[in-house]
C-alpha cells in the first residue's frame, strides 16, 4: 500500500494544506496520528500536508420558526396570541435556512476559517458514513461558504491499517449527492412536522405535544400492543391427547373439520367441552386407531447471519437486558476508542467480495483469545461455511455487518476501559465484554455448518376420519447450534426450539396401534406480550412489509439502523412510555400522556405503514430515482389537512395528571402541581416544596381566588392559570367597580411571610403603568 508519508512528502513544507473534517476530537486524533498531523493546534492538528479538525456532532443545523418571522414557542401560549399563532401553521418555509448550533459556535468558527483559508486546497471529509454524516458535513460546508474541491473518506474500521486504506482511496463527494438530497429532504419533512403539528397539538391541548414522523407510529406500536393485552379476555378451549402403546398423539385443529362450526371459535378452537368428551369416549371405546402416515426425513436449520446493528440491539436486549442506545454506544466505543469492531451502524448483514478471503484470518485472530480457541480451531479445520447468506455485493451500501477488526488479535479483554464521555451514554467495561462476545460468536456461529436433524412426523387415524398427529425430533450433527450453546448459550430462552420431541417405538404405516386412553385436554387462549425492546425494533424494522405492494418496501421499515434507539430512547426522556420489569424481562408500557397523545393525534399520524411509506419514498431520493419536489407536493397538502383535523378536533383530552408538573414555582424554581380546594372543590396550584419541614415555599393559588372574581368577574380558567405561573404574569380585562366600562390589569405574584409563614401575594397593576392597585394573599 502506498504510504501517506511518500504521498505529501513534497508539500512536507509548503503553506497548503487538504482538510480533514472529522464527526468529533477522538476521530481527528486517530486520523492525524495516522497521517502525520502530529502538531495540536487551537481547535485542529497540524502537519504532513495536512490539517485536521472536528464537528463535536453537530455544529450546524436547521433555524428555528422565528428566523422566518414566525412566532417563538413560548409567545403561542401567552394571552392574545392564540389565533395568531393558529394561523401561522403549518409552518413551511419556501426556502430553508441554516443555523449554527450555540453550544459549539466556537469550534464552528474554526472549522470555517479553515475550510476558507488560502492554505487549505481541498477539503476531505471524514465525517461518519451514515446519511446523517453526510447531511452533517454537508451543512457545515454550505454554512461555511465553502466551495473547495471535496473527497470523501470511507474507512470501515478506526485501524491505523484501515485509516490509511481510506485516505489513499478517496471518492469523489459527488458519489454522495443523491444521499444527502435524500436526507436533506428528510430532514425538512421531520422538521416540519415537528414544528407544525407539535404546536398545534400545544394549542389545542395546552400541554407540550410532540409530534415525530417516526416517534408517533412508534409510540402507536407501544400503545397498541398495551391496549391489545389490557383488553384481552382469556377464553377456555379444549383439544384431544391419545396416549397409546409407547406414544402419544394430538388431534390437530387446523388438519381435522370434525366439529360442528358452532361450537367453534374463528380461529377453529372448539369453545364446547362436552362434545370434545363425547369424542373422547367414542374414540376410547374403538380400542385401536390405525398409522395413516409415517415419515422421517433430514431437515437442515441454517445459521443465523451476521449483525446488523438492529439484529445486534435485538440480542444484547433479550440475553441482557440492555437499551438499543445502550447497545449502539456501546457498540460504537469497540469500534472508536478500542478499535475492535467495524463501524457499527450498519443496515448490511452481508460482506463483500473482496473481504471474503480475509475471514479465515479473523477467525485465526479471534482464536487467539481463549474463550472462543476451541471453536475457532474447529471450525479452521472443518473450512468457513462461506455463502449467499454470507457475501453478497449488491446487499451492502455504505457498510457491509458487523465483524471484528484486526485488533482482535491477542486483544486484552480488562483494556475495555470506557471513557468519561462513553460512561455518561451508558457505556461500562462489562457491557463492552458482552456486546463484543455477542459480535465474535455470531462471527463464528454465522461460518458454521447448520444444524442437523431427523423429523419423524406420525399421522394415527380413529374411527375412520378422526386424525391425530405427532412429531418428534433427533440431532444428527448440532452445527451451529452447538458452537452457539458452547461459547455464549441461549440467546433468548423464547428462541428455544420447545416443539415435543419424542421418540417412536417400531411402527410402521397401516399398523394397528392399541389405545390405552384418549383424554380432553383443557387450555385457555393467551394474550400477545408486551413489547420488548427487541420486539419493538423488529416491529420498526418490518413496518413496510405489510404495506400493499409491499415487496418494493421490504427491509425499509420505519427509521434507520442508526436512529431506531434514539427514537426509543425520546420516548422514554418525554415519559410517553415507561418500563414494565416482569422477573428479568423489561417490557415497554406507555404513560397516562403517551396514551393520550395517540388518542389526540388523527390516525394517520401514527400509521407505521404511512411512515414506511414516506421512508420508501426518501430512499428513492437518496437513490436518483425520485425527486424531492414530488415527495414535497403529496406531503405538503397532508400535513395541511393534518393541521387543520388537529385544531377542529372535538376530542376532549385533559393531559393534566394531578401529580403532573404544570410549570416551575417562580419562588424557589421547584415543580408547580395541579389540586383541588377542599372548601370550593376549585382548581388550585402549589409549589411541591410547599410541605417541606425545613424549607417550605409559600407559593399556592386557586382560579376562584377572590382577586380574580372581584376585578374579573369570574373565575380564571387552568389555561390561563398556568400561563400565570410560565409567564409570571398576564394581562386581563377587568371591569370597573361603577359597573360601568372596563381596563386592563396586570396580575403577578409576591411572596408574604406573616408569622414566619410563608405564603403567596397575587398582586395587580394597571397595564402599562408601574403603580400596584392591591396586593391579594392567598
Amino acid at each position: 500500500m502506498k504510504s501517506i508519508e511518500n504521498d505529501t512528502h513534497s508539500i512536507y513544507h509548503s503553506t497548503h494544506y487538504k482538510l480533514c473534517t472529522a464527526e468529533k476530537p477522538s476521530v481527528a486524533k486517530d486520523i492525524a496520528k495516522v497521517i502525520g498531523a502530529t502538531t495540536k493546534k487551537n481547535g485542529y492538528y497540524e502537519g504532513n500536508g495536512y490539517r485536521v479538525t472536528w464537528a463535536v456532532g453537530h455544529l450546524v443545523g436547521l433555524e428555528e420558526p422565528e428566523s422566518y418571522g414566525y412566532m417563538e414557542q413560548k409567545e403561542i401560549y401567552e394571552d392574545g396570541n392564540e389565533e395568531k399563532a393558529w394561523s401561522e401553521l403549518p409552518i413551511i418555509p419556501k426556502e430553508f435556512k441554516l443555523k449554527v448550533l450555540e453550544p459549539t459556535r466556537d469550534q464552528f468558527k474554526i472549522v470555517k476559517d479553515l475550510m476558507l483559508s488560502d492554505e487549505t486546497d481541498e477539503i476531505i471529509d471524514c465525517g461518519d458514513m451514515g446519511p446523517e454524516g453526510h447531511i452533517l458535513q454537508w451543512f457545515i460546508r454550505e454554512k461555511a461558504g465553502c466551495k473547495k474541491p471535496v473527497r470523501r473518506f470511507c474507512a470501515t474500521s478506526m485501524t491505523k491499517e484501515a485509516i490509511l486504506s481510506a485516505m489513499n482511496n478517496l471518492k469523489p463527494i459527488d458519489n454522495y449527492k443523491n444521499i444527502i438530497k435524500g436526507e436533506y429532504c428528510k430532514k425538512k419533512a421531520d422538521w416540519i412536522i415537528g414544528m407544525s403539528l407539535s404546536r398545534a397539538g400545544s394549542l389545542k391541548y395546552n400541554t407540550n405535544f410532540s409530534v415525530g414522523r417516526v416517534q408517533s407510529p412508534t409510540l402507536f406500536f407501544i400503545v397498541k400492543r398495551y391496549i391489545d393485552v389490557t383488553n384481552f379476555k382469556k377464553k377456555d378451549f379444549y383439544t384431544m391427547r391419545a396416549d397409546l402403546d409407547g406414544f402419544s398423539v394430538f388431534w390437530n385443529k387446523d388438519v381435522d373439520g370434525i366439529f360442528a362450526s358452532d361450537v367453534k371459535d374463528s380461529e377453529n378452537r372448539v369453545i364446547t367441552k362436552f362434545v370434545v368428551d363425547n369424542k373422547c369416549a367414542a374414540i376410547r371405546a374403538s380400542k385401536y386407531g390405525t398409522v395413516t402416515e409415517l415419515k422421517t426425513e433430514k431437515k437442515a436449520t441454517n445459521r443465523p447471519q451476521l449483525y446488523d446493528i438492529t439484529e445486534l440491539e435485538r440480542d444484547a436486549n433479550r440475553k441482557y437486558g440492555y437499551t438499543a442506545a445502550e447497545t449502539l454506544a456501546t457498540a460504537q466505543a469497540l469500534y472508536e476508542t478500542q478499535k475492535v469492531l467495524s463501524y457499527p451502524r450498519t443496515d448490511s448483514r452481508y460482506i463483500t467480495s473482496d473481504l471474503e478471503p480475509y475471514m479465515a484470518d479473523r477467525i485465526k485472530q479471534i482464536s487467539t483469545l481463549p474463550k472462543y480457541r476451541k471453536y475457532s480451531d474447529g471450525l479452521l479445520s472443518e473450512g468457513l461455511n462461506i455463502d449467499k447468506r454470507i457475501v453478497d455485493d449488491s446487499k451492502v451500501t455504505d457498510h457491509h455487518a458487523l465483524i471484528c477488526t484486526e485488533n482482535i488479535e491477542g486483544f486484552d479483554l480488562e483494556k475495555l476501559i470506557p471513557t468519561d464521555e462513553e460512561k455518561r451514554k451508558g457505556v461500562s467495561a462489562e457491557k463492552m465484554r458482552n456486546i463484543l462476545d455477542l459480535v465474535l460468536t455470531r462471527m463464528i456461529v454465522a461460518f458454521s455448518q447448520p444444524y442437523f436433524y431427523l423429523q419423524t412426523s406420525v399421522e394415527v387415524t380413529f374411527l375412520d376420519d378422526i386424525r391425530f398427529t405427532a412429531s418428534g425430533k433427533r440431532t444428527v450433527k448440532e452445527g451451529w447450534k452447538g458452537v452457539q450453546k458452547g461459547i455464549i448459550g441461549s440467546i433468548d430462552e423464547e428462541d428455544e426450539d420447545s416443539s415435543e420431541e419424542q421418540l417412536f417405538p417400531d411402527i410402521k404405516k397401516g399398523m394397528q396401534v392399541e389405545i390405552k386412553d384418549c383424554v380432553t385436554v383443557s387450555k385457555k387462549t393467551t394474550p400477545p406480550k408486551l413489547h420488548t425492546e427487541a420486539t419493538l425494533l423488529t416491529a420498526m424494522e418490518n413496518a413496510g412489509a405489510s404495506i400493499e405492494g409491499g415487496e418494493i418496501l421490504k427491509g425499509r421499515g420505519i427509521g434507520t439502523q442508526a436512529t431506531r434507539a434514539e427514537i426509543i430512547k425520546v420516548l422514554f426522556e418525554k415519559k410517553y412510555c415507561e418500563t414494565l420489569k416482569k422477573g428479568k424481562t423489561n417490557y415497554i408500557i406507555p404513560t397516562k400522556k403517551g396514551l393520550k397523545i395517540i388518542r389526540a393525534l388523527p390516525v394517520e399520524l401514527t400509521s407505521p405503514k404511512l411512515t414506511a411509506d414516506w421512508e420508501n419514498k426518501i430512499a428513492l431520493i437518496a437513490d436518483g430515482k425520485a425527486d424531492e419536489n414530488d415527495f414535497m407536493k403529496e406531503f405538503i397538502p397532508f400535513i395541511k389537512d393534518k393541521t387543520q383535523e388537529i385544531k377542529n378536533s372535538t376530542l376532549s383530552i385533559d393531559f393534566r395528571d394531578s401529580r403532573d408538573p404544570v410549570g416551575k414555582c417562580p419562588f424557589c424554581g421547584r415543580d408547580v402541581l395541579k389540586g383541588k380546594s377542599k372548601k370550593t372543590g376549585a382548581t388550585l396550584f402549589y409549589c411541591s416544596n410547599k410541605f417541606d419541614k425545613d424549607d417550605p415555599c409559600g407559593f399556592m393559588f386557586s382560579v376562584d381566588s377572590p382577586v380574580f372574581i372581584t376585578r374579573i368577574g369570574k373565575s380564571i380558567t387552568e389555561k390561563e392559570a398556568i400561563k400565570l405561573i410560565t409567564a409570571k404574569s398576564i394581562t386581563k380585562t377587568c371591569k370597573k367597580k361603577t359597573g360601568e366600562g372596563t381596563y386592563k390589569a396586570v396580575f403577578s405574584f409576591s411572596k408574604t411571610n406573616r408569622d414566619g409563614i410563608p405564603g403567596t401575594s397575587i398582586d395587580v397593576e394597571f397595564a402599562n403603568k408601574k403603580k400596584a392597585v392591591k396586593k391579594h394573599s392567598f
